[in-house]
């Protein structure tokens, strides 16, 4: 039984796909690299303290203190890597430099040298698209295995990442981290930047705390369900957006590139096999509403 499960799942995962549905994926997954990488001042990892940078940690291989033109050359070429991608010129190479530029960027940015959890959701969808080979030019309505796994793949990542992060909460906290006075606490310790006073209000009304608690971990261990579904993974994509801008809302943290690669993601893997995001986001035109007559008339043949 459980050999039958997991071949359905595997062929599922396998099955050929359209080459415009990797494209749509890899390029959008790229431009929330791109703009993390412009967003943020890179240069500012030479201040760290010593204290900061010793140990051993996943970029220990490199100078312990760098001068700030380093990590601002990595983002420039992170970014290079992603205009190849966009113009889909060396897009599998491009993809990889962006990639590669961007964890090594997180890396740094953390005195752990561990990926910043503002950028993990991002850091692992990459990776499962980083040995895909986008279509060439001419190529993106040939159906093949190489361009249907690798955006299921990401759509996987995308849907453990999320349940792993309930399954946490589950693990050390138990059903108080949802129940208990737990986001009681977490609002208390922070402030709203838009709302004075709003994070405290939930705070002291336990009902609503508990119900935000519960919702945000409702919706982290359902993800594979929502994202298994095609219907249902457009919904997850704002259910997440949702989520994050309350966090946002409440607490000021940002927790937007979460909220992009979902949609990077989730959003063209919603829409059926034979229809392209570009035409699915092209205004329909209006029941009734009048054939365009504003083309010129033709001229009189000659006789």
């Amino acid at each position: 039984m459980t050999g039958r499960a997991l071949r359905r799942i595997d062929a599922a995962l396998t099955a050929p796909g359209a080459g415009y549905r990797l494209l749509e994926v890899q390029t959008l997954v790229a431009l929330v690299i791109g703009m993390r990488l412009v967003a943020r001042d890179w240069a500012s990892i030479a201040d760290r303290p010593a204290a900061l940078v010793d140990g051993l940690t996943v970029v220990s291989w490199l100078p312990p203190h760098l001068p700030a033109w380093i990590p601002v050359v990595l983002a420039v070429v992170g970014v290079g890597g992603v205009g190849l991608v966009v113009a889909r010129t060396h897009a599998r190479a491009g993809f990889a430099v962006a990639w590669g530029a961007y964890v090594v960027l997180c890396a740094l940015w953390s005195s752990s040298g561990k990926v910043m959890h503002n950028d993990a959701l991002t850091v692992w969808v990459g990776l499962a698209l980083l040995l895909a080979r986008p279509p060439a030019r001419g190529q993106d309505d040939r159906r093949t295995v190489g361009f249907g796994w690798p955006p299921r793949a990401a759509l996987a990542v995308l849907a453990c990442v999320y349940w792993l992060t309930g399954v946490q909460k589950l693990r050390h906290s138990g059903l108080g981290w949802a129940f208990g006075d737990n986001m009681s606490w977490v609002l208390r310790q922070g402030t709203s930047p838009f709302v004075p006073g709003l994070s405290d209000w939930v705070a002291d009304h336990a009902a609503v705390a508990a119900a935000m608690a519960t919702g945000a971990l409702l919706l982290e261990l359902t993800a594979p369900v929502w994202l298994a579904w095609r219907r249902t993974r457009a919904l997850f994509a704002l259910a997440v957006a949702v989520m994050h801008g309350s966090i946002w809302l409440f607490l000021g943290i940002d927790y937007l590139p979460w909220v992009l690669t979902a949609a990077a993601v989730a959003v063209p893997m919603s829409l059926r096999s034979d229809v392209r995001l570009t035409d699915a986001l092209r205004p329909r035109p209006r029941p009734g509403a009048a054939p365009d007559v504003t083309r010129e008339p033709a001229a009189p043949a000659l006789r």
